[in-house]
Order: structure tokens, then sequence, then C-alpha cells
């Protein structure tokens, strides 16, 4: 069991960036896919981000919707630490100085 301070904060915002990062990568994939599409035939390579979904996982395994998960959290997890800690030290300074009075 943690406590209120700086460790509970820390490690609630890691878990908080790596499920963020488990959450949002597939869609990042499917998003860069469609960006950098190639035309074929005059014909867009993918009809939607369904098709490209499908199309990934098809060809490429379903764990390829999470390749590049450790750089994505490597960036996610320091900013969500920061964050989050420096929202609950302002929260936790507010309690303090403002309504204490």
């Amino acid at each position: 069991y943690f406590g209120d301070d700086i460790l509970c904060h820390f490690c609630a915002s890691m878990i908080s960036g790596l499920v963020t990062t488990a959450a949002s990568m597939p869609v990042d994939i499917v998003k860069t896919r469609i960006q950098n599409m190639r035309m074929i035939d005059g014909k867009p390579e993918y009809k939607n981000g369904l098709d490209v979904l499908m199309r990934v996982v098809g060809k490429e395994g379903f764990f390829s919707l999470w390749k590049g998960f450790t750089p994505y959290y490597a960036r996610l997890g320091p900013h969500t630490v920061l964050t989050f800690i420096f929202l609950e030290q302002m929260n936790r300074l507010y309690k303090i100085y403002v309504l204490d009075r």
C-alpha cells in the first residue's frame, strides 16, 4: 500500500503511461500506415482504418500492432510522470495554502 506521496504518484503515472501506450499503439500504427500509403494502379493501398488493421494483423501478426512499444513508452512515460507529479503537487499546495485559510 502506498501513501499519498510522490512515490505513489510516480508509480501511478508510470502505470498510466504503460496503459496509455498499450491502448494507443494500434491506433497510431493504423494512422501511420494511412499517412504513408501508396497509390497502386491509381487506387489507394488501403480502403479505411479497419482495412489497415486487418491487413497488418493478417500479414504481420497480432502483436505487430505494438511494434515500437519501447521507444513510444520511453517518450510517453517521462511526460506522464512529470505531468501527474506536477499536477498532484500543485493540488497539494492549493489545499495547503488556499483551502486551509
